[in-house]
């Protein structure tokens, strides 16, 4: 367009001396300072979409909506379209923004919204300067001008009398659009030999031939380079990787979780076997062996000798015995307590089961981690209803240490607090060894060398004691 309006119509060059005499110049219109006026554009856009067929109740303000509209449909985010339809009368963009939103530009365009992700063969050759300066040479006569304005000359000094940076940035526009001018036509000349362009210089003649055969040979073959088609790859490549690593996370965190809860279940075992808790029975031929000293001494020993013993069998199981692979779900500890004491869910008490059949009724793992871990707040329970507390107060009390929080927490607290020191002494709930206090899952006293239960300090100085019971 611009090649035509000044060398083929022949309109005289714009000047850049003073903003008036440039600024009044219209893009389209015979006269070119001459606005057109809106019923001639009404009407020509009314033929325009007469002759391609569209209908619509909008003529002029079609192509703003639409572009609007395409921009979103291909992501582009609201704050480009309202920068580009100047919609944002924020500060921001209206004093200290360059009013072009490039994501918006690119799009619209037919690019995609990332930068430099695009590859043209014929951008790779520069045109030789001989062919360049002759489209629209008076871009070096002002040139030299802007350049002596930016060192506060004046028109009589070589430079202008006021700062235009709009005229200088035109003159950048028009010098890039020669260069893109004569790479798209050097590809176009082929195809399209007739068009009007290739009568008038700079597209002919041995310059510009040499300049075409170049480019033209190297756009037949073209392939976009590596790296382009890395940084392409990049987003999805990064989203793959994003997915794995959640992935991974995610196996690894429930790895984790059965783990520990594994671990917790042994280690309670292990503490119930330490603490006497769990019947330990030995099968064997206990042979004559010497008689055992009973002479005092700094170190006494008790020697036997016993037979190799068999390797214990399962224990098959006992008619109407129930067994059982996973306790009931529970969500508040009225319901832990009411499992204990009652059952839930069509299930019966679990201290019925444990007093009746030991830990054969829950033989598998999960139920066995279900039952390690309520048995923490089981144990919590009865130390509080021991200590001259109501059923109802003690789990009141639980409730309001939950305070909303899931039971897993919960369980994890009193085991903190439990290792501390602070809170009730641990009841334990299972099947007890026979002793001369009788079976039943309640707290036992501590005899050995005869002191009994020592009491703790709590956070106020108070003493708290276990009960002892006869």
């Amino acid at each position: 367009f611009f090649f035509w309006r000044w060398h083929v119509a022949g309109e005289p060059s714009p000047s850049f001396r003073r903003r008036q005499d440039w600024y009044r110049i219209k893009l389209v219109g015979r006269d070119r300072e001459q606005e057109l006026a809106y019923p001639t554009q009404l009407q020509e856009t009314w033929r325009i979409f007469g002759a391609a067929g569209l209908m619509a109740s909008k003529k002029t303000h079609l192509p703003r909506r639409v572009g609007a509209q395409d921009a979103e449909t291909h992501g582009t985010s609201l704050a480009q379209i309202s920068q580009a339809g100047r919609w944002n009368q924020s500060v921001l963009c209206q004093a200290y923004l360059t009013q072009l939103p490039r994501q918006f530009m690119r799009i619209v365009a037919g690019f995609s919204a990332s930068p430099g992700d695009y590859f043209l063969a014929r951008a790779a050759h520069e045109p030789p300067y001989v062919l360049q300066k002759q489209l629209w040479p008076w871009i070096e006569e002002w040139e030299p001008r802007f350049e002596a304005r930016a060192r506060r000359q004046c028109w009589a000094e070589g430079g202008l009398d006021d700062d235009d940076l709009a005229a200088d940035g035109f003159l950048k526009l028009m010098r890039r659009l020669r260069i893109v001018l004569l790479q798209d036509l050097a590809v176009l000349q082929p195809r399209y030999p007739s068009l009007p362009f290739f009568a008038y210089a700079p597209f002919n003649g041995p310059e510009w031939d040499e300049f075409a055969v170049a480019v033209r040979s190297d756009a037949v073959g073209a392939t976009e380079p590596l790296s382009l088609l890395v940084q392409r790859a990049l987003p999805e490549l990064s989203g793959v990787l994003e997915s794995t690593r959640e992935a991974v996370l995610q196996n690894s965190q429930r790895l984790a979780i059965r783990l520990e809860a594994r671990v917790e279940g042994i280690q309670d075992g292990l503490d119930a076997l330490l603490q006497g808790k769990v019947p330990v029975t030995f099968t064997g031929h206990f042979g004559a062996g010497p008689a055992v000293s009973l002479a005092p001494s700094t170190a006494p020993t008790l020697n036997f000798n016993t037979a190799p013993a068999p390797a214990l069998a399962p224990e098959p199981p006992v008619p109407g015995m129930p067994v059982f692979a996973a306790l009931a779900k529970v969500f508040t500890v009225r319901d832990v307590w009411k499992e204990w004491e009652e059952g839930i869910a069509g299930q019966p008490a679990v201290r019925v089961l444990e007093e009746t059949w030991g830990s054969r009724w829950r033989p598998g793992n999960r139920v066995r981690v279900q039952f390690c871990r309520r048995k923490v707040i089981w144990d919590d329970l009865l130390a509080r209803t021991a200590s001259s507390k109501n059923e109802e107060e003690a789990v009141a009390e639980l409730e309001l240490l939950r305070a909303g929080r899931s039971l897993n927490w919960l369980v994890d607290e009193l085991k903190q607090r439990r290792r501390r020191g602070q809170g009730q002494i641990r009841v334990q709930v299972g099947t007890p060894v026979p002793d001369s206090a009788g079976p039943g899952p309640g707290p036992r006293p501590n005899r050995s060398q005869g002191h009994g239960h020592r009491g703790r300090r709590t956070r106020l100085g108070r003493r708290r004691t276990a009960p002892y019971q006869q």
